[in-house]
């Protein structure tokens, strides 16, 4: 919703701790004139999403190709991290988990037809075939 918004990660990042959630609808009515609210802005976000996770899986990506940087799987030096690390092992934990819970196929990491007709772009599902 925020990118969607254009909203500065900076004020308003993934902790909510300058903003938050119902900061935002208040926000695009008062600039808009709508009556809008946040889980229809959520929808908005949710569809944004789910159609660039289409185009990619048109352009041939796949679930192999959602991945972080190698440096990021290697451990902290210094500090109250240190030695602390994520391994490749947890952050195919965390996308299956994140693909179940955005409605994702967790082979493929593709969007379920299912899920994008519940945000009304089912059309986009003719693009996973291809």
């Amino acid at each position: 919703m925020t990118d969607v918004l254009n909203f500065c990660q900076f004020d308003w990042g993934a902790t909510w701790q300058l903003y938050g959630p119902s900061t935002a609808p208040q926000i695009v009515n008062a600039v808009t004139g709508w009556d809008t609210t946040v889980q229809e802005l959520m929808t908005i976000g949710a569809r944004r999403v789910n159609l660039m996770k289409v185009f990619n899986a048109r352009e041939g990506f796949t679930r192999d190709d959602d991945k972080l940087p190698k440096r990021l799987h290697q451990a902290l030096v210094g500090g109250v991290s240190d030695g602390l690390r994520v391994t490749e092992e947890e952050i195919e934990w965390a996308k299956d988990l994140y693909y179940r819970l955005a409605g994702w196929d967790v082979e493929t990491g593709n969007p379920f037809p299912e899920r994008l007709e519940e945000l009304g772009i089912g059309w986009a599902a003719k693009y996973l075939d291809e």
